[in-house]
């Protein structure tokens, strides 16, 4: 089964892994009283957040709607892993006591991470090709924004935006 469409929406990828997460979630609510909360925390970092977190770099410039769904999903395992009654708010206790990143700040991590990777010489050659500093590309060098170390973000042409991690690295780097 394909899970991109041919919009690049990645709407059915994110129905399947919302629905493959939910799953896992329900599957560990039946063993719940069995577990610890330390025990608790490492299923759900284990079955869920490596789930969300396989190439989330390709969820930059993802409709709002899309993280709103994937975002539910790290909402329900906070829940679980607090043992929280189902309609709890549960924002400010994620960030609070449990340390997690909302989704989109986990995307924002994971090319911000792979900009520095690129940056360091930790990453392949077919990423860090994709990381040029604005002092290094001819005729930009006197600008303003070579002084202040920028990335070079490549101007794209698509309808789903700037997704290639040539143009989202470069453009998250430049956010923090």
């Amino acid at each position: 089964m394909s899970y991109v469409d041919q919009d690049l929406s990645l709407a059915a990828y994110v129905s399947h892994i919302t629905s493959v997460c939910f799953f896992h979630l329900r599957q560990l609510r039946l063993i719940l009283r069995c577990l610890t909360t330390d025990a608790t925390h490492a299923f759900v970092r284990a079955l869920i957040h490596s789930r969300l977190d396989y190439c989330n770099g390709l969820f930059a410039g993802l409709p709002a709607v899309q993280f709103a769904r994937l975002q539910s999903v790290l909402r329900a395992a906070a829940r679980y892993v607090l043992g929280l009654p189902g309609r709890a708010p549960v924002s400010a206790v994620t960030s609070d006591s449990l340390h997690w990143l909302s989704f989109p700040q986990r995307v924002t991590f994971k090319l911000c991470l792979m900009t520095y990777k690129c940056l360091h010489g930790l990453a392949p050659t077919y990423l860090s090709q994709s990381c040029v500093p604005v002092a290094a590309v001819t005729g930009r060098s006197r600008l303003r924004s070579a002084d202040d170390r920028m990335l070079y973000v490549p101007l794209t042409q698509t309808v789903t935006g700037p997704r290639a991690f040539s143009s989202s690295g470069p453009s998250s780097w430049k956010l923090t």
